[in-house]
């Protein structure tokens, strides 16, 4: 069972090691990770990949709200604080500042997406979420807040949602690979292979090398052999010697140069 800050529950599983697969309803494997259990009945963490976090505004892309909005004094130094606190990594703290920008100025759509992110960053995700929704509320075309709430509903496994949110996000950061990625993913376990989940990893591939493996499986499994192996072997040139997913790769490598040495016999 899903929970709705991401963690989840299984059947009592008694004390060995196991392998953990995350899986697409059509088989796609997002993530494997070897998991030890010593004792029944305790807490496992799952490190799953994280390709993405939600981020302060910065850049050059803003919304014509955020260029007219003007917070009262007492909320920009509230926001101010926040932002040195989070600086010096200190996010608790930092959320405090930002909750009392927001309780000054309910209009203040940065001070709302900073605590969304200070909370996330806290694994506070329904917060997060929560948080998120009000910076949309006081300003619809937040880049950066419709992005952080596509990867906040998606760490929450709100897969349909997040979705929805990742499209809407790239209607304002178009080049954003991690949009792409987690509107991939959210399609991946909502929907399975789509057409658009494909074309959202490979838009995405360049910059997150864990796209290109997921690319690679789904081509693999439409017969594209030579599409899939060019992405398993671009996955292969930028992953590190000990990648723990780079024995995966080669091992769909490999078979798919097998299948096509057969089928030339």
């Amino acid at each position: 069972m899903i929970n709705g800050d991401g963690s989840f529950q299984t059947q009592p599983i008694q004390p060995g090691t196991y392998e953990l697969n995350v899986v697409t309803s059509s088989g796609v494997v997002l993530y494997s990770q070897i998991v030890h259990i010593s004792t029944p009945r305790i807490p496992v963490t799952i490190d799953l990949p994280d390709s993405s976090q939600p981020r302060r505004p910065e850049g050059s892309t803003v919304s014509l709200r955020q260029l007219s909005h003007t917070p009262p004094a007492q909320a920009k130094k509230a926001f101010e604080k926040g932002v040195q606190a989070e600086s010096k990594g200190n996010r608790e703290q930092a959320a405090e500042f930002f909750q009392q920008a927001v309780s000054i100025d309910p209009q203040y759509a940065d001070a709302f997406n900073e605590l969304g992110a200070a909370q996330a960053f806290q694994s506070q995700l329904p917060q997060a979420v929560e948080s998120f929704q009000n910076a949309l509320k006081a300003d619809p075309e937040h880049p950066l807040a419709n992005a952080n709430l596509s990867i906040a509903l998606a760490k929450s496994a709100r897969y349909e949602e997040a979705a929805v949110a990742a499209r809407r996000a790239l209607q304002f950061l178009p080049g954003s690979a991690t949009v792409r990625y987690i509107l991939a993913s959210s399609l991946l376990f909502s929907h399975g292979e789509t057409d658009e989940a494909l074309d959202n990893l490979e838009r995405s591939a360049s910059e997150i090398p864990f796209a290109h493996l997921l690319a690679g499986e789904i081509l693999a499994h439409r017969g594209k052999r030579a599409e899939a192996a060019q992405h398993f072997e671009e996955y292969l040139k930028v992953v590190p010697a000990d990648d723990k997913h780079r024995s995966r790769a080669e091992a769909m490598l490999a078979r798919l140069r097998s299948q096509s040495d057969a089928s030339k016999q």
